[in-house]
């Protein structure tokens, strides 16, 4: 039986800011075969589940989905196939009706601030919108979070902030993408968590999401600006200055912004995107 390779081919992108409605989605390979596991159920599922979810945001599985069809193509049981269907329906992506079967719905159901889903999202054709909506809602929650840890300072939180911003400066000085990979991550996260408010706590999962997707890696810079402005953040937040970690945190998203639409034409330039393509 032939492997399901450990990601999906990947597909060319389309404009920075397409909408779904607006262009077709391209031709993606057809689907391979998952080797079956059956000492390992819990993980079939899983890579089914992150199977489907793949192909259904880049637009390739749509309409009527046939769980027979899916079980033959990937060589696995219909039942398999209807456990990771009702994932799927749990996170808004398709919906089981008695008489028209499972059909995919509209990207306006879906659960767009669950982690899986903005992986999918940013891992096909229209992954510079959920880029640049990540963003946008980070630009305006991202400030608040560090004005609200500002006033509380919890102790644990701060001892994590300071280990984050050390590994950011070491990692900036050694240029070891990985290591500033996730020691910005969890500096971000952590904002939310020690927010102390529930609503934006929840949303931890969903930054860690947004900043480990692979374009967002494309674009970070080793600059010693931006190390500082970390600092400079945490710095505030000891303080106890609301309205300077709050202004400070702002800075960054911006700058995180520019960096992401400034680096946006090399991505595309470099996957051989013409410029009729980015125009729409």
């Amino acid at each position: 039986m032939a492997e399901m390779p450990s990601e999906v081919a990947s597909s060319p992108t389309p404009a920075h800011g397409a909408r779904r409605h607006q262009r077709t989605p391209p031709q993606v390979p057809p689907a391979r075969r998952v080797p079956a596991e059956p000492a390992d159920l819990a993980s079939m599922h899983g890579r089914v589940v992150d199977h489907l979810g793949v192909r259904i945001a880049s637009g390739e599985l749509n309409g009527t989905i046939d769980p027979d069809q899916i079980g033959d193509e990937l060589g696995v049981s219909r039942s398999l196939v209807r456990e990771c269907l009702r994932t799927l329906a749990a996170k808004g992506m398709v919906r089981a009706r008695q008489r028209t079967g499972t059909t995919v719905t509209d990207p306006s159901s879906w659960a767009l601030l669950d982690e899986q889903v903005i992986r999918w999202r940013a891992s096909g054709p229209w992954r510079f919108t959920q880029l640049e909506e990540s963003l946008q809602l980070r630009e305006r929650l991202e400030p608040l979070a560090a004005s609200l840890i500002a006033a509380r300072r919890p102790d644990h939180i701060l001892a994590e902030l300071s280990d984050a911003t050390a590994r950011i400066a070491h990692a900036t000085a050694a240029r070891d993408p990985q290591l500033m990979i996730e020691a910005d991550t969890v500096f971000h996260k952590l904002l939310y968590v020690g927010s102390g408010n529930d609503m934006l706590a929840r949303l931890a999962g969903t930054v860690q999401a947004c900043l480990r997707v692979p374009d967002f890696q494309h674009y970070r810079h080793f600059t010693t600006d931006t190390a500082n402005r970390h600092r400079s953040l945490l710095d505030l937040i000891r303080a106890g200055d609301r309205d300077g970690a709050e202004r400070v945190c702002g800075e960054l998203m911006d700058q995180t912004s520019q960096l992401f639409l400034g680096a946006q034409d090399t991505i595309l330039g470099t996957e051989g995107v013409s410029p009729d393509e980015r125009a729409g």
